[in-house]
């Protein structure tokens, strides 16, 4: 079984769907969906249908179809020989046979590279203009930054000095009105939580989490769709669980731990009582998160 038969099994065992199921949604036979699930491509009519029943297998079960045939691009059954000359042929047959095309194609990308050279020649222009006049006397008797002022020294002799820099405007701090006293100027906030990584094992990253007594997790799609599911702990029935789509959000509340399981990490945003959880390197798909809050340890 090939890992892409693996992750599109594992999805539609996950949204509890069988291969009927699939079959009725996507109009594609039984047994071209159990060849896909094993990697027995070769069952596929070709190149292009194999790609396209793996790409609606996707969409049914949640999950993206452009990103899995860019990451399974290895898997994938590689394209005849014969029918990229064919297509070659095809497309020379179709230039022969319509000269006026490609001499419209060539006329259409001169005129674009013509057009190109213009706006840089006036860019240029414009660049060097104004960088000629920063060098030149400021009228009215002004002088450009960073010139130096002569001024009358005492005994007929003349000293520089340069011209000073013009000083910030005053911060304004407003008065307390029980003590009359100012606030301080800078002031941090303390996080209310602190989210600390303990360790990996493939597709599984452990987390321990400081502050608070319960687990809030919030969730948001930056790109794209990712499906989610988020339990009280591994193997426990999902509290929430579906798909969520470009700048959908879901906010979740648990008790002292969190499982969480994420078909497309990448491209989601996880938050966990307010502080982002990096999941930008996270590459399998799914993958899998435990939160557990950590109890202070007293003196």
């Amino acid at each position: 079984m090939s890992e892409l038969g693996q992750v599109l099994q594992r999805a539609r065992e996950e949204k509890g769907i069988t291969l009927d199921d699939i079959q009725r949604i996507t109009k594609i036979q039984r047994r071209y969906l159990e060849a896909i699930e094993r990697g027995h491509f070769h069952v596929l009519p070709g190149h292009f249908y194999a790609r396209a029943f793996i790409k609606s297998y996707a969409e049914a079960v949640g999950l993206d179809p452009n990103h899995i045939l860019n990451h399974f691009q290895s898997d994938l059954p590689a394209q005849p020989p014969t029918e990229q000359v064919e297509r070659l042929r095809r497309r020379r047959v179709a230039s022969a046979n319509n000269p006026l095309q490609a001499g419209r194609w060539v006329t259409k990308t001169l005129l674009v590279l013509f057009i190109a050279l213009i706006i840089g020649v006036i860019y240029f222009a414009v660049v060097n203009n104004n960088g000629g006049q920063l060098t030149q006397p400021m009228p009215g008797g002004t002088v450009n930054p960073g010139a130096e002022i002569v001024t009358p020294g005492t005994g007929g002799g003349a000293a520089t000095s340069p011209i000073a820099q013009q000083p910030k405007p005053p911060s304004i701090t407003t008065p307390n009105p029980e003590t009359g006293t100012n606030p301080p100027e800078n002031v941090t906030e303390t996080p209310q939580a602190t989210i600390t990584f303990e360790s990996q094992q493939g597709s599984m990253y452990n987390y321990s989490l400081q502050g608070g007594e319960k687990i809030t997790v919030y969730l948001k799609v930056k790109d794209e769709t990712s499906w989610f599911g988020i339990s009280e702990g591994k193997g426990k029935t999902y509290v929430e669980q579906g798909t969520l789509k470009k700048d959908q959000e879901k906010t979740i509340e648990l008790g002292k731990s969190a499982y969480i399981r994420l078909g497309k990490p990448t491209v989601v945003e996880l938050k966990v009582n307010g502080v982002l959880v990096d999941t930008s390197k996270m590459k399998s798909m799914p993958s899998n998160l435990t939160m557990k809050i950590k109890e202070a340890v007293t003196q």
